[in-house]
């Protein structure tokens, strides 16, 4: 009986330690630079390593740097590296656009950190993944796909909550303006002007922010892996 029970404990102290060591890095405003980057480097490896589970095959991941950039996060695909920014470090100017949308100077930060430290770096690798899959898509397809993917890889971790937390956060600051003029298709709009667009905060803003709460709000419909194997089976 006293055997059995060691052993019993002994599979329940593996087992939680098995889910902290799988549990993804949180990341705070006050986190520096290198503490930005290693986060986002073990959510990059853990994006990957479901890619590689589920589709049973290898692609070669990004490196993952943080340093702050006019466009703040993103994928490029000639030196296959992940960047992403750091709020505290970043230029006055960009944190201003944030400052504008809460209500306090914590709330920006919060929002920033959770959005381009988290949310945002499963989104560039999701980015990553068409690349690497050679995937044909617009850019409206590729952006709220991206976000699909996204947001399934935070359920896929069992990491809800964070997703609920950054629509909460997202739903609470000041509305942005609709830059699609009137009677116009958003995706042929979005697609035909996306360089004028991403240069401007407020107007590429309205259409991230929106993508992101609409992935969010049907993350129980999405299974990452099914969606990894439907984008694999349209591999050209």
């Amino acid at each position: 009986m006293v055997r059995r029970l060691a052993t019993t404990c002994a599979v329940l102290l593996l087992a939680t330690f098995l889910a902290e060591a799988a549990r993804l890095p949180s990341v705070t405003v006050d986190s520096s630079v290198a503490d930005v980057q290693s986060a986002a480097a073990r959510i990059a490896e853990a994006f990957a390593g479901l890619v590689a589970e589920t589709l049973e095959f290898e692609l070669d991941p990004p490196t993952v740097e943080a340093w702050n950039t006019p466009s703040l996060a993103f994928f490029d695909p000639r030196s296959k590296r992940i960047v992403v920014p750091h709020w505290h470090t970043l230029d006055p100017e960009q944190q201003s656009f944030f400052l504008g949308l809460t209500q306090t100077p914590s709330q920006a930060a919060e929002i920033f950190v959770a959005l381009f430290n988290e949310f945002l770096v499963a989104h560039e690798m999701a980015h990553w993944l068409q690349w690497s899959l050679g995937l044909v898509r617009d850019l409206y397809t590729l952006e709220r796909e991206a976000n699909d993917l996204a947001a399934a890889f935070f359920m896929a971790r069992d990491d809800e909550e964070s997703l609920a937390e950054l629509a909460a956060m997202i739903g609470a600051m000041t509305p942005l303006p609709n830059p699609t003029p009137k009677g116009v298709d958003e995706a042929s709009f979005f697609n035909a002007r996306y360089a004028d667009l991403a240069s401007d905060p407020a107007r590429y803003g309205h259409y991230q922010f929106r993508f992101i709460l609409e992935s969010i709000d049907r993350r129980s419909e999405m299974d990452f892996a099914t969606l990894l194997e439907r984008l694999e089976s349209e591999r050209p």
